[in-house]
């Protein structure tokens, strides 16, 4: 397969293929709060999602082909889609009432919601550095929130809960591993996300415009796109390297929020996501440095 002629040790270019991967996610995030302007988040997702199995079927070569090796990792896989649908639509949910930023900003509690779990779930012990990692987290999230009473508390909790959903996948995949090609991680997810959206849009279904089809087949195309940039970046480069590469979504939330929504950051919204970033940073660290050989 074109993974296995790539190697996994060139870390430059993993993290620059996940730096793309999350600059694709904003995009698509971008597209969609504007589209929920107009139609029904779950026609929102329905359709983008058809049209992101489109995108990534014509990958089918270069992804290595629809392959799981057993019927468990089968449901692993379903498991963790269910998850990654619990995440997307969460997220899109807040974005309808929340900039981007703010919500970009609520979803950095995952790295430190995944060190608890890991505490409760898989008896990890963390150090100190964890639990200031943590601490800083946490501080952040109620920086930004406490002095803002303008925040929907509904928006908040969809935003949590998205977190809370990636702490979950991860932690699965640290119990599981599962074996299988990129298309198919790529495509039971987004296909769980078709099936489940589909139920509830019917009723509320509005005919897009030519333009919004357009944009529906961009948003298709940019989810395709980080899902495929994340699968090499994680492939080539080890996961400490792309790790705080999620942290550039701040970055384009900000700058999205800015240019297309006029949504210009506060300080408080500053000074908490430096918090966030700033405990996730010293998570990372540290996780890296006890993964390092000591020197005799």
């Amino acid at each position: 397969m074109i993974f296995q002629k790539i190697g996994n040790d060139n870390n430059v270019a993993g993290y620059l293929l996940a730096f793309l991967g999350f600059a694709f996610f904003s995009g698509m995030d971008v597209i969609s709060k504007k589209l929920v302007e107009t139609h029904s988040l779950s026609q929102v997702l329905f359709i983008s999602g058809i049209f992101t199995l489109m995108f990534a079927s014509v990958l089918t070569k270069p992804l290595g082909g629809f392959r799981v090796e057993t019927t468990k990792n089968l449901l692993i896989i379903i498991g963790r889609g269910i998850m990654s649908v619990a995440m997307i639509w969460l997220t899109l949910f807040a974005l309808t009432r929340m900039p981007l930023a703010e919500v970009y900003s609520i979803r950095f509690a995952s790295p430190a919601l995944t060190v608890l779990l890991a505490l409760f779930l898989l008896k990890e012990s963390p150090s100190h550095l964890q639990w200031l990692s943590v601490a800083l987290g946490f501080m952040g999230i109620v920086v930004i929130l406490k002095p803002q009473g303008n925040l929907e508390a509904i928006a908040v909790g969809a935003a949590l809960a998205a977190a809370f959903a990636q702490s979950i996948s991860i932690i699965m995949v640290r119990v599981w591993r599962a074996y299988s090609t990129p298309l198919a991680d790529t495509l039971i997810p987004v296909g769980i996300l078709v099936a489940i959206t589909g139920v509830f849009m019917p009723d509320g279904y509005i005919p897009p415009t030519y333009r919004e089809w357009g944009l529906y087949a961009a948003a298709g195309a940019l989810l395709a796109l980080g899902r495929l940039c994340l699968t090499y970046s994680i492939r080539m480069a080890q996961s400490s390297v792309i790790a705080p590469v999620q942290y550039s979504q701040l970055l384009w939330g900000l700058l999205f929020g800015w240019l297309l929504f006029s949504d210009a950051p506060t300080p408080t919204l500053l000074a908490g996501a430096a918090f966030i970033i700033l405990g996730s940073a010293i998570g990372i660290w540290d996780a890296r440095r006890r993964c390092e050989p000591r020197k005799s």
